[in-house]
């Protein structure tokens, strides 16, 4: 019962980390609203690795141990935040670009299958967004200080982290799905502008914001 309800501990604390958005919601809500069901879910994937990865660092010390050296911390914080603000102005630029009204309006066509490059490229994208957020790493570090057993059995670890994984591709695969569904796209069409000139402005505040942040 004692690791139960640790395991319940984490449960609770990350799903709120989860439905809060961030760099990695705008980023599979993006990739889905922009093109395939199928690509929103690679994005997940790629989140769900990087959250995993973050949360085994976290078990192992790494992490507490990346928040001591100050280079390696900023330049892992520099990096993300210049990536957030790449992508940031992408979109921006997509969403005040001039565009013919009734395209808007058009009925799309079906888009043409992705190749293995690009799900190997949108996986990517999710797993270098969430990599190169270190609050991922402070978030893991506080978890397991406060809630982690001193000395839990080997069998623990591998729970903790199915649930980490479970829960990570299980909510951003969900957004995805949202996102791309046809009632959803067809708003999106409508509001394609706004809506990617709202998304690259919120990645790039949250690069800004994740640059100034000691």
């Amino acid at each position: 019962m004692h690791y139960l309800a640790t395991l319940l501990q984490i449960v609770v604390v990350y799903l709120f980390a989860l439905i809060s958005p961030g760099p990695n919601f705008f980023m599979v809500t993006q990739l889905s609203l922009a093109g395939r069901r199928g690509l929103g879910v690679a994005s997940a994937a790629g989140v769900g690795v990087g959250s995993t990865l973050w949360a085994a660092l976290a078990m192992l010390g790494f992490a507490a141990v990346l928040q001591h050296i100050g280079w390696l911390y900023n330049g892992v914080r520099v990096a993300g935040a210049l990536y957030l603000v790449w992508f940031g102005l992408k979109l921006l630029r997509s969403g005040v670009r001039r565009e013919l009204a009734a395209a808007a309006q058009a009925v799309v066509a079906p888009l043409p299958p992705a190749d293995r490059r690009t799900w190997l490229r949108t996986w990517r994208a999710g797993l270098i967004t969430c990599l190169t957020n270190p609050k991922s790493c402070v978030f893991w570090t506080s978890v397991f200080a406060a809630v982690f057993p001193a000395h839990p059995p080997l069998w623990f670890y591998g729970v903790a982290l199915a649930t980490v994984a479970t829960m990570s591709f299980g909510w951003h695969c969900s957004l995805a799905f949202l996102f791309a569904d046809d009632r959803t796209q067809r708003g999106y069409r409508r509001l394609r502008r706004p809506i990617d000139a709202f998304c690259g402005a919120a990645l790039i505040g949250l690069g800004v914001k994740l640059a100034a942040d000691r």
